[in-house]
This record gives C-alpha cells, structure tokens and sequence, in this order.
C-alpha cells in the first residue's frame, strides 16, 4: 500500500535525522573539549617565564596546540557538513509529510467512497425488497377484493341473461345489484390507487395526511383514536414524509387486524433535527421475539420488518416494545434531510 511505503520511507528518513543529529552532537562536544584542551596548553605558556622552562617541553606544547587547531578545523568542516546534510533531510521530510498527507486524504476518501457505494447497494437492495413486498401487498388486496367482485359479477351477468326473457323483475334486480357492485368496486380501487400514492401528499403536510387516516379509521368505530403533535411542524421531504406516513398506516393496520385494541395513541414531535413518531395501543400485545421469527405472507413480524427497512432506508431508527396483555409501544425516530425539504 502507497501510504505504508510512505510512512516506512519517513521512518527511516526520521531515524537518518537522528543519526545525524546524534553525529553532530558528537562533534560539538568534541570541539568543545578540543577548545578547554588548546586553552589550557595556551595558559601554561607564558612568555615572561619562557626562558625558565625547559625548551623541549615548551616546543611539546605549541606542537600540540597546531595539532588541535588542524583537528578543530577538520571537526568545523564536519559539522558544517552534517548541518547541511540535515537541513536537506529536513526538507526531504517536510515534503514526504506533504505526500503522505495527501496520501492518507486520498486513502480516506476512496474508503468513503467505497462505504456510500456500499451503503448505496444496500438500500437499492432494501428498497427492492420493499417494491416486491408492496406488489404483493397490491396483488393481495386486489385478489381478495376487486377480482372477487368481479367474478361475482360474471355469476350475476349470467344469471340475467337468462332471467330477461323469464323474469324481468328478478332480472332488474340483478342488474341493480350489479350496479351496486360495480359502484363497490370502483371506491375499492380508489383504495387500492390511493395507499399506492397518496395524491395529496405532494401538497399538503405529512400532519394532514396522517389525520385523514385517522379520520379514516375513526369511521370504522372500531378503535377510539387519539392523535396530537408536539413542536412546530417543519417540512420535510415528501419520500421521508410518504415512508413516515406509511409506516404509521402499517402500524394502524396491524393494530386494526391483530391487536383487539380499543384506544390507540398517534403522536408526531417535531424538532430542529428530526422528527419523532409514537404510536401506542392497549391491545392484547405479543412476545417480540416471536413476532420477529414469524414468516407470513406480508414478511417477518406483522409488517415490522418493512417498517424497519423504511426507517432505516433514511438512517433512522425503530423501536417496537411489547409485551402479552400490556399492548405495544412503537417509536421511530428520523432524521430530517434539510437539503431535500
């Protein structure tokens, strides 16, 4: 890899310095000692008692003063040397820090790069898997209803046509009847078009939509539905909008089919950073874990699982606490994209 032959080379080229450096407090302190040594020598001669010393001694002396002299020399040239050799380690280490720099800014971008690619196929992935679950969820509901309806209609269709000319009445009857169904089928594939996408998210807030699915429920007079909104509502994004909405409409369902509730809590927090979502019922409850393991047509736990994959998709997070008899507690929490708002 680029960057650990880089940071190896600074090593050594570091270690080089020091050695040097090492090298030339050697010579200084050389020169230093050589420098106390000549000045000593210097001090024993003095010229006004030359003449009592004895001249071989003295000779001695200055010849090892020139010696040192020679050697002090040499000893400058040395450590003027090793100052330039380390002035241009200096700058070789200055520059290779540069490269290495660059180096590692580019080996951390890569590995960002590399983790938004990652991330990216991971929620292409999810959000695959969340189209085929909503094709089924379509087919299921289109099956159980409107093709139903419609073969019914067949039976009725046949069963006039062999009336009309034996009993017109009977015959009117069915034709109204057909009517009626026809009428039934249409307001089932309003649904059905409407929890594909609802229309008006676009232009209302997600605060509207949630409360005509409220409304929605509280026509069934089934479950006694409490909604609220705390903080001052935002905008936010209609695919983080249309995902909160329909992990609140998953919810609703699953409470509506399986929870034998009779008061559900719908409560939507609004704050800087994102938004908190609490839906809370006093159903019959279940145990967590074996609502995970459960494999049915609509996926793992209930719908829990699609739920999860939605919150995820925008970095969210999903809560479900739950247990027998003490009904279930849903939190989501997500994070609002202030650029796509």
């Amino acid at each position: 890899m680029v960057v650990d032959y880089l940071k190896r080379l600074h090593h050594e080229m570091y270690e080089q310095k020091l050695n040097l450096e090492r090298e030339l407090y050697r010579k200084e302190i050389l020169i230093h000692d050589n420098n106390k040594f000549i000045q000593a020598l210097e001090s024993s001669l003095d010229e006004n008692f030359e003449s009592f010393s004895p001249r071989a001694l003295d000779q001695e002396s200055h010849l090892k003063i020139e010696a040192l002299l020679n050697d002090q020399k040499i000893i400058e040239l040395e450590i003027n040397d090793l100052q330039e050799e380390i002035s241009k380690v200096d700058v070789h280490l200055d520059e290779l820090e540069v490269v290495l720099k660059d180096a590692r800014e580019h080996v951390k971008s890569s590995l960002k790069e590399e983790a938004v690619k990652k991330k990216k196929k991971v929620n292409q992935r999810k959000i695959f898997e969340i189209q085929e679950m909503e094709r089924q969820r379509v087919a299921r509901n289109l099956h159980d209803s409107v093709i139903q309806s419609l073969t019914n209609m067949i039976h009725k269709i046949e069963i006039s046509t062999k009336l009309i000319d034996v009993d017109s009445v009977r015959c009117k009857l069915e034709l109204l009847a057909i009517s009626k169904n026809v009428r039934d089928i249409i307001q089932d594939m309003r649904y059905i078009i409407y929890n594909l996408r609802p229309m008006s998210l676009d232009d209302i807030t997600l605060d509207n939509m949630i409360e005509k699915e409220v409304s929605k429920i509280k026509k069934n007079e089934i479950l006694n539905v409490s909604y609220e909104t705390l903080g001052e509502p935002i905008n936010i994004s209609p695919m983080i909008s249309l995902n909160i909405f329909r992990v609140v409409q998953e919810a609703c369902n699953n409470i509506l089919n399986h929870a034998k509730a009779k008061n559900v809590l719908i409560q939507v927090e609004y704050s800087e950073d994102d938004v908190e979502i609490l839906i809370e019922d006093d159903g019959v409850g279940f145990t967590i874990n074996d609502i995970q393991n459960l494999k049915g047509e609509e996926g793992s736990g209930f719908g829990i699982s699609v739920m999860r994959e939605r919150v995820y998709l925008f970095s969210g997070r999903l809560d479900v606490n739950s247990e027998p008899g003490k009904g279930t507690r849903i939190f989501v929490k997500v994070p609002i994209d202030k650029e796509d708002a």
